[in-house]
């Protein structure tokens, strides 16, 4: 979250000289009481508010590409020239400042300078129709209308509450650090500011594509000329022997958030079933509270199918030291008013158990409409599917990434396919060309994910991470498919520029010269 500390930096109205900011580089600085970073592209030079729209972090250590600027904290990227957010987790704009040059000299002044041309698709289009709230459903409905979609935008979603930010719920939300106002997205009243239909509380039974029409519960129907669907996933649930007075949680919404805070108030012991990482980022926001917590995991290592074994004896480690208990390489076969049971005999005493044992896509509604189906949501590069005029992004997508066919169940990733979604709703053509990233947050370590490994066979790990300043390089087919950093933004920034070039030896040469090999 935002730094608390009072803004420091040069004043930028008073000039920075052109030769200290280097191609790419950045200062950060102050035009009045504002913290603004200065950019230099080329020969050219953009100011903007310092801090990310998303988290607040300090664009000041990102990474310039281009005529863009990324987020080191979670890799949200914004236009130099609007401000305008092209990549998730950005969904709001950065302010905009005016640079002038005086020789040598380039000043800063609060300004807003004249805004940019952008160039917007064209849209045959004049309805678009979103299925699902989750990160995939709201940045495809902000992107339409940050590129000017005349035609109409309606959100239908089966959530209570507007779009949230998922990512938050097991981390500082569930730890007590971060307040209610923090988890919406937009306010209820931004949607119809924005001319977006939000319609909450609704299921969609059925998809006519003959009709282009989609039937909702109660047999109404809207009309699209273009459907998006973000139909995500749902959480796996146990298939155990279970008290009835007992409430098994779930966290997969801001609701089940809520009733595992409450819950934990007068909880003392809390059993996790499923070392996953929401199941251990649930741990430790628990073991903030307080609680005592027990990890059950049929894995004889947390987080291996990921990480592979350095990171996730490294992970358990960590966990350990913060007064987690792991039963791992067990099952529960049994749950009571105030234990449950493992395949073991054993039994771990609880008022208070969470399971978080995956998820699975949702592909109910894609079948009934005749949508190829491979695990999946079948989609081409453009985010198409096998019916004209259908798109699918998110949890429930599989797409093509570098010569495979894969699916990601990650925020930030299916934020991203959501707005690719919307701008080839309009007519862009534009191929996805994002990598694939998430972050997981554990106490004050924060793991970085670039790229999708299926395996962790091929690992090499960087740096050390006792002294949380690590990477690890996992390899498939003799080529890259992922890096893990610890505390390593920069690192963690430009391989994921360099896989979107496909540059996979420039990806372990960054790698290497981080960490000196």
């Amino acid at each position: 979250m935002s730094d608390p500390s009072s803004p420091s930096g040069p004043d930028l109205t008073k000039g920075v000289r052109a030769a200290d900011l280097a191609d790419g580089g950045t200062i950060a600085g102050l035009v009045g009481d504002d913290e603004v970073v200065l950019v230099r592209s080329g020969e050219t030079f953009f100011a903007l508010s310092a801090h990310c729209t998303h988290y607040s972090g300090p664009l000041a250590a990102g990474r310039v590409v281009g005529d863009t600027i990324r987020c080191p904290w979670h890799h949200a990227c914004f236009d130099l020239r609007s401000g305008s957010p092209l990549g998730a987790p950005a969904f709001r704009p950065l302010r905009v400042y005016t640079t002038t040059r005086e020789g040598e000299l380039i000043r800063v002044s609060a300004d807003t300078p004249s805004a940019p041309t952008e160039v917007k698709a064209s849209a045959e289009a004049k309805s678009v129709v979103i299925v699902g709230g989750g990160a995939a459903g709201f940045f495809a409905a902000s992107e339409l209308r940050r590129l000017g979609f005349p035609g109409n935008v309606t959100l239908v979603t089966r959530d209570e509450r507007v779009p949230f930010d998922k990512p938050n719920l097991s981390k500082d939300y569930l730890a007590g650090h971060a307040p209610e106002e923090w988890i919406p997205l937009r306010g209820e009243d931004e949607y119809a500011t924005e001319h977006i239909e939000l319609r909450l509380r609704t299921t969609v039974e059925s998809i006519d594509p003959a009709r282009a029409e989609v039937v909702l519960a109660g047999g109404e129907r809207l009309s699209y000329d273009r459907l998006i669907l973000a139909t995500g996933s749902s959480p796996r649930r146990l298939e155990v022997k279970t008290d009835p007075a007992v409430r098994v949680h779930l966290l997969r919404t801001w609701a089940d958030a809520d009733e595992i805070r409450a819950a934990a108030v007068e909880a003392r012991n809390a059993v996790i079933i499923g070392s996953s990482f929401i199941g251990l980022e649930t741990a430790a926001s628990l073991r903030e509270r307080g609680l005592n917590v027990t990890v059950v995991g049929s894995e004889t290592r947390p987080l291996e199918k990921v990480f592979g074994g350095q990171l996730a004896d490294f992970v358990r480690r960590t966990h350990e030291s913060h007064g987690v208990r792991f039963r791992l390489g067990h099952k529960p076969v049994e749950i009571r008013a105030r234990a449950v049971v493992l395949d073991d005999g054993s039994a771990e005493a609880c008022d208070l158990v969470i399971a978080g044992v995956g998820v699975t896509p949702e592909l109910g509604l894609a079948e009934r409409a005749g949508l190829t189906i491979d695990g999946g949501i079948v989609i081409n590069e453009f985010l198409e599917t096998s019916v004209e005029h259908i798109y699918a992004a998110g949890d429930a997508a599989r797409f093509p990434w570098r010569g495979k066919s894969i699916r990601v169940e990650h925020w930030a990733a299916a934020g991203r396919q959501g707005q690719a979604a919307a701008r080839n709703a309009m007519g862009a053509r534009q191929p996805l060309t994002t990598v694939p990233f998430f972050w997981s947050q554990h106490y004050d370590l924060t793991f970085a994910y670039v790229g999708h490994a299926t395996r962790t066979d091929d690992v090499e790990v960087f740096g050390s991470l006792e002294e949380h300043a690590a990477a690890a390089m996992y390899r498939e087919d003799g080529r890259v498919s992922a890096v893990v950093t610890l505390f390593r933004d920069d690192v963690s920034l430009a391989v994921e520029e360099a896989m979107e070039r496909n540059a996979d030896d420039e990806v372990d040469a960054i790698v290497r010269r981080a960490f000196g090999g």
